[in-house]
């Protein structure tokens, strides 16, 4: 059994491309995870995108993106709402500290699939 901080480097690597050509042809993105988180947090906040956002605001959505798809591995659940459209967060298992940043990668990569998976079947 693969732990939630271990995901199948295979299974990532061969669903990736699939993701990436679906978000491509679906939504005109790239590959780029932080791309790909902002439009989670963006999606997840229901906000409209502004070509005009400052940089905290897009940071911001990038860290919502990532706790989207993290909540789909089990490490975080959502625990309400903030006015302002943003989710309340508390997690369910601490992210070890000693990950690397590939093993950051692949992780961020795998919750990403899950995220897209009922688009993907």
């Amino acid at each position: 059994m693969t732990h939630i901080f271990e995901p199948d480097r295979t299974a990532v690597a061969e669903a990736w491309p699939r993701l990436t050509e679906w978000l491509d042809g679906t939504l005109g993105c790239s590959d780029d995870l932080e791309g790909i988180l902002f439009l989670v947090g963006l999606h997840e906040s229901e906000q409209e995108f502004k070509p005009d956002l400052d940089k905290a605001s897009k940071q911001r959505l990038v860290n919502e993106g990532t706790y989207c798809v993290l909540e789909c591995l089990g490490c975080f659940e959502r625990v309400g709402q903030e006015a302002d459209g943003y989710w309340i967060w508390e997690p369910h298992e601490d992210l070890p500290e000693d990950m690397s940043s590939s093993e950051q990668d692949l992780l961020l990569r795998a919750g990403i699939l899950r995220y897209f998976d009922h688009y993907l079947i």
